[in-house]
């Protein structure tokens, strides 16, 4: 398996994860108006992105070249691209929660701040899973090897 590949897949595994762990953490025990309240809460989704970017360093240190060429030039062209729709999948994402929310909270006038925290996470999530997603679609479009 080629590098980008190793590292586009560890991107999906770990940072989907770390995901369902925000998602289940920040909605149950009270959801977004009781989170920032409760410092355990606050404490364990901090706890799994940072223990996403421990397992995501790691393997980004182990699939390193080692004075060996572990990527081409097509390979640099997918992770490129990947990156742009990356970035257009994080720009979507946060203009739709934000309006979302402005929806869901005009009548009361102010959001609770819980759902802050859950945008500030969600949205490096979001982003390093949809690089992940986008490394592997456009990896076998443009006839990946390895």
């Amino acid at each position: 398996m080629s590098q980008i590949r190793q590292r586009a897949w560890t991107n999906l595994l770990v940072w989907g994860v770390a995901g369902i762990v925000l998602t289940v953490v920040f909605f149950a025990w009270g959801g977004p108006s009781e989170f920032a309240a409760e410092s355990g809460r606050v404490a364990a989704t901090a706890v799994a992105l940072g223990l996403g970017y421990v397992v995501y360093f790691a393997v980004m240190w182990r699939t390193r070249g080692r004075g060996r060429v572990a990527s081409d030039e097509r390979d640099e062209l997918v992770v490129g691209r990947a990156g742009q729709a990356a970035l257009v999948a994080v720009l979507l994402w946060v203009f739709a929660v934000g309006i979302g929310l402005w929806l869901a909270y005009d009548a009361a006038g102010a959001v609770p701040v819980g759902w802050m925290w859950f945008l500030a996470y969600a949205t490096v999530i979001v982003g390093l899973v949809s690089h992940g997603a986008a490394t592997l679609v456009l990896d076998a479009r443009l006839g990946g090897h390895g």
